[in-house]
């Protein structure tokens, strides 16, 4: 079988086409043959079908082999052209050469025609993948002047020979001005040896190099780029050049960046979080143990934060938060790490100590600087800071009990004033352990009924008179004894069961005086101190209006007892209850007033009835002039708002008096009463209304 081959014949003589086609099958071939005449026949055959090969005649009557070849031009193919006569004239032939044909065949000698249609296949093949490979490295080169990378060509010595368009855009760097330089120009100069060692080893052994670099554009401007250098060999495999592919990263790089900071830095103060303060306080224990060393962890707390966030915004706090992350930065020494741990708690960590003396004298260092108030937009903040101290290795064996133990001796610093430091003790532990002890108590105190109300007289000063009293919970222990509240009620407020505690004592106190309260001939309230947690549960007003409907009691003769903190609290739940409280008709009080960061503008904006001078003013009225005119201004203040006064706290018969000249007239304390049980109140009372 022979070789396929497709023949269009330009011809006008159907026997030359056969004689012809009858050589081509002698030769090996098995053609596949058309016959045209025209033009449009021509035209018509080159556009529906592929051709390997065109003969054609050269003077026919209705064309010519010269109108032939400018057909096959205009169709844009690169056919064979071979020309076929009987006779035709020297220079004819060449003209027509000349103008694209491909050789010349004399029709009564066909015998060199296979040897030239062979050649001539083999030609318009080798043309055909001349035109590819010119065609790929056309568009290799488009793509390369077109690519979103740089991309550098150097040769065996590193001497940059080309660069592309986004290599002069990304380095600011021209063309010209890169040509000639080595390929590490552009990198930091600290790092051109490492980097470029690191690349000859790879790519000398015929190895593609990879790697992230730090580069300088022409401005100084440093960027980071993702390089590639591959080496280039001829088909002896000797290096003939260096490819550079580099892609800028520098967005990527940033966020990278920015995700690591923020998983091991603090977004607010910069300083280190949780996580990276652990590994450092690994690593430095590590070292401790090798060296053997001790390492010191500071646990530090703002005092009184809280109020400052609460009543002057987060803002103003982010701002006392950054300044405070400044001061404990220069009180540091370089090896140290401080940390945020989250609201204003931090921690430092010191390494490398050889005894506790350093600590101490940082911890001092530390309480010395915020001594100093806090001057933020335009006003003063007092913020000081309570700060504990563990030591490794002898108060903890490791980073989490370390951290514990320096949290337990801060919190024992908060119990004796704030504004200092103390050392971890076994003493600390094991309060701590008593604490746990007593939360655990705690929990089932409502269920195990443990609890009793005791009642404190709110007297009358002018006429000696008991005008309403407060219940006041203890809690009996096990040996006969009761616990004050203060000694059990911030526990509960930090585990969470204030709100049954403080349920209990407003059904009990309601329960045990609602007889009391309806049968009195002389006015009397009830005064009831409510945690600001109670007032955060949807529908607490319902609770208190079912519990006074339960027991018959009045609204107006129940007075609950706030504190300043609840007036600061802009909580939507705790505004609404505040609200039921008053539609209902319960009077509503401060209590402790002046200890805490209310305003004048809280006590416009509630409707409260009565304000409680704290005990810590009434105390100082006989010797301070200052607490005096404290507790008067305080009075004058409630006064001008409509609001009844009581003061807190009498102890002596001159504090009596000077209040009375001040002219509160409403007042408690050990002077007149301690607080007793139910059963004594009413013998109080009835005592007071017995004709004398």
């Amino acid at each position: 079988m022979g070789t396929p081959l497709k023949v269009l014949f330009v011809e006008d003589s159907e026997l030359d086409t056969e004689l012809t086609t009858a050589e081509l099958i002698r030769g090996g071939f098995t053609p596949e043959v058309q016959q045209v005449e025209t033009r449009d026949e021509m035209h018509n055959a080159l556009s529906t079908h592929q051709w390997d090969l065109i003969i054609c005649d050269y003077r026919m009557p209705r064309f010519s082999a010269e109108a032939a070849l400018d057909t096959l031009k205009a169709s844009g193919k690169d056919l064979p052209f071979i020309i076929t006569s009987g006779a035709v004239t020297a220079e004819d032939v060449v003209s027509l050469l000349k103008q694209g044909a491909h050789d010349f065949m004399d029709k009564s000698a066909l015998a060199r025609l296979v040897p030239a249609i062979e050649r001539e296949l083999r030609d318009a093949d080798m043309r055909q993948q001349r035109r590819s490979a010119e065609a790929r490295v056309r568009i290799l080169s488009q793509a390369v002047e077109q690519s979103p990378v740089s991309v550098v060509i150097t040769n065996p010595d590193g001497e940059i020979q080309y660069v592309n368009p986004c290599f002069e855009s990304a380095s600011g760097y021209t063309a010209s001005e890169a040509m000639g330089r080595t390929l590490d120009f552009t990198l930091l100069k600290e790092d051109r040896t490492r980097i470029m060692e690191q690349m000859c080893s790879t790519v000398s052994n015929g190895q593609q190099w990879r790697g992230e670099v730090c580069s300088v554009r022409a401005d100084g401007e440093l960027f980071w780029e993702n390089v590639k250098v591959s080496p280039l060999t001829d088909i002896d495999n000797t290096l003939s050049h260096y490819i550079v592919v580099k892609e800028d990263i520098t967005v990527r790089r940033n966020y990278e960046q920015q995700l690591l900071r923020q998983a091991r830095f603090d977004d607010l103060t910069g300083l280190a979080n949780r996580v990276l303060l652990i590994e450092r306080l690994t690593q430095a224990l590590q070292e401790a143990d090798q060296h053997k060393h001790q390492v010191a962890v500071l646990g530090i707390d703002l005092d009184h934060f809280k109020d400052v966030n609460d009543s002057v915004g987060h803002s103003i706090g982010d701002f006392l938060l950054k300044e405070a992350a400044e001061r404990l930065s220069r009180c540091t020494r370089a090896g140290d790490t401080i940390a945020r741990m989250g609201g204003d708690e931090f921690v430092a960590v010191l390494p490398g100590l050889s005894n506790k003396d350093t600590a101490a004298e940082m911890a001092q260092n530390i309480v010395a600087q915020f001594s100093e108030p806090f001057f933020i937009i335009g006003r003063d903040y007092f913020v000081t800071c309570s700060i504990g101290i563990a030591v490794y290795p002898d108060d903890a064996s490791n980073p989490h009990l370390l951290l514990r133990n320096a949290d337990l001796a801060m919190y024992q610093c908060k119990d004796h004033g704030r504004n200092q430091f103390q050392f971890f003790t076994q003493d600390i532990n094991n309060q701590l352990i008593d604490r746990l002890d007593l939360e655990t108590k705690l929990r089932h105190v409502v269920k195990r009924n443990e609890l009793v109300l005791h009642y404190q007289p709110i007297y009358d000063l002018e006429e000696n008179s008991i005008v309403g009293f407060e219940a006041l919970v203890r809690w009996h222990q096990p040996d006969g004894t009761l616990r004050m509240p203060n000694n059990f009620i911030p526990a509960a407020e930090s585990i969470g069961i204030i709100q049954d505690i403080d349920s209990w004592v407003l059904q009990t106190a309601c329960r045990e005086t609602a007889k009391l309260l309806r049968d009195s001939e002389t006015p009397l309230r009830l005064a009831i101190n409510i945690s600001p947690r109670q007032l955060e549960i949807a529908g607490y007003a319902q609770f208190v209006a079912d519990q006074l409907h339960a027991n018959r009691i009045h609204a107006h003769q129940v007075e609950l007892e706030i504190t300043e903190r609840v007036l600061v609290n802009d909580e939507n739940t705790t505004n609404d209850n505040i609200k039921a409280l008053s539609e209902l008709g319960i009077r509503l009080s401060v209590d402790d007033f002046g200890t805490g960061y209310s305003s004048l503008g809280y006590l416009q904006r509630y409707p409260l009835h009565t304000l409680k001078i704290d005990r810590s003013f009434v105390a100082g009225i006989q010797d301070n002039e200052n607490a005096y005119r404290l507790v008067e201004t305080i009075f004058i203040l409630a006064q001008g708002l409509g609001m009844d006064i009581v003061a807190e706290g009498i102890e002596t018969e001159e504090q009596r008096e000077l209040l009375l000249q001040i002219g509160c007239k409403q007042a408690q304390g050990f002077l007149m009463s301690i607080p007793v049980a139910i059963e004594e109140i009413k013998q109080k009372i009835a005592h007071q209304s017995a004709p004398s």
